[in-house]
């Protein structure tokens, strides 16, 4: 029995920075920007907007996708890297705020990885029938990492006052990364289905080795205390990568994982119909369909429109394919992420005729 997508459904920011506006803010341009990461624009949420928020519209708009109601659901798994509060995380805000019962509300910190991890724990969750209909979240509000001072108030259209030295020179400080992210949330609802459709193998890795290849060096528990003014003032409350060293790990670790549920299925590269793949960098889709050896239209890509939005990536890019008709019955298609931690992974995936329960 496998698992299958019943619905989808997102939530978005309305405010949408382009890289025309951040170089307004910072030394950049729009040109600087595309040719580095293919990033055009990105939602940004809010002050007082959190990820939960956007979690909970975004399974609720999912249900409504399916035709399920909040009565219909089992289990929620939430993926963020950005919770609205260090403790005790999005799963049981999401819960609350989409009204969905004092069901099961897992929390899981996998970061870009994260909703990968999530479709695996759903598939296996519905496969040992421990849940009928299973909603996984992926929900981002990249918004407080960003070290742009007052000038983040014009940036959503709150204030027109110039931006000051100080903060041009912080932001600008920051371009190599801060460019890169968006806000938004999107969710899956998982329900059981044919035997050779639906989610038909997974594989998930993870290698703490690599942990500094992308995190965020403070607040924690290492520390005393455990968060400081002196971290803030460090720059440590932000997140630390090493760009070269992410994009060699990644361009060759998701095709590796995308080969390995293909042989674990008995299927090849050749039957694959489409790639949806972590969206942090266009670079990085362009280096996967390299080492697949594919055309580059079957690796999707949406990072022009939202950026790197983590945990969020995933379902949105289904969301997008899905409506825009690229995923007929019988589609075959891989979903792959990499992520800090490191984690990474594939799940392959067969698109089912209609379902009816």
């Amino acid at each position: 029995m496998g698992a299958y997508i019943a619905g989808s459904g997102t939530c978005l920011p309305p405010n949408i920075v382009t890289n025309d506006d951040l170089a307004a803010i910072m030394d950049t341009t729009d040109e600087w920007i595309q040719s580095r990461s293919g990033v055009r624009q990105r939602h940004i949420a809010n002050v007082g907007v959190g990820s939960a928020e956007l979690g909970a519209n975004a399974v609720l708009a999912s249900l409504d996708d399916a035709g399920l109601s909040v009565n219909d659901v089992d289990v929620l798994i939430s993926a963020t890297m950005t919770p609205d509060h260090f403790a005790p995380g999005n799963a049981p805000l999401i819960q609350d705020r989409a009204g969905l019962g004092a069901i099961a509300a897992h929390e899981i910190r996998q970061q870009c990885g994260g909703f990968l991890y999530g479709l695996d724990l759903a598939d296996a969750l519905i496969a040992a029938e421990r849940a009928e209909t299973v909603v996984v979240v992926g929900s981002e509000v990249h918004r407080g990492y960003m070290p742009f001072g007052a000038s983040i108030h014009r940036l959503l259209g709150t204030s027109t006052a110039p931006v000051t030295d100080e903060d041009y020179a912080t932001a600008t400080a920051s371009r190599a990364w801060s460019v890169l992210f968006g806000d938004g949330a999107a969710a899956l609802v998982l329900r059981p289905g044919p035997t050779d459709a639906g989610i038909l193998a997974t594989t998930l890795h993870t290698d703490g080795s690599l942990f500094e290849l992308i995190h965020v060096p403070a607040p924690g528990f290492v520390n005393q205390p455990w968060s400081s003014t002196a971290q803030i003032e460090a720059g440590l409350h932000q997140p630390s990568m090493s760009g070269g060293e992410l994009f060699r790990n990644a361009v060759r670790l998701m095709p590796q994982a995308i080969r390995t549920v293909l042989e674990t299925y008995g299927a090849t590269v050749a039957d694959l119909d489409l790639v949806l793949a972590h969206q942090a960098n266009q670079r990085i889709l362009d280096g996967i369909a390299k080492q697949l050896d594919v055309d580059p239209a079957i690796v999707a890509s949406n990072i022009a429109d939202y950026g790197n939005t983590t945990a969020a990536t995933l379902p949105l890019l289904w969301h997008d394919t899905k409506n825009d008709g690229r995923v007929p019955a019988g589609t075959l298609l891989a979903f792959t992420a990499f992520g800090a931690g490191a984690h990474w992974g594939a799940a392959l995936y067969r698109e089912p005729a209609a379902v009816t329960s």
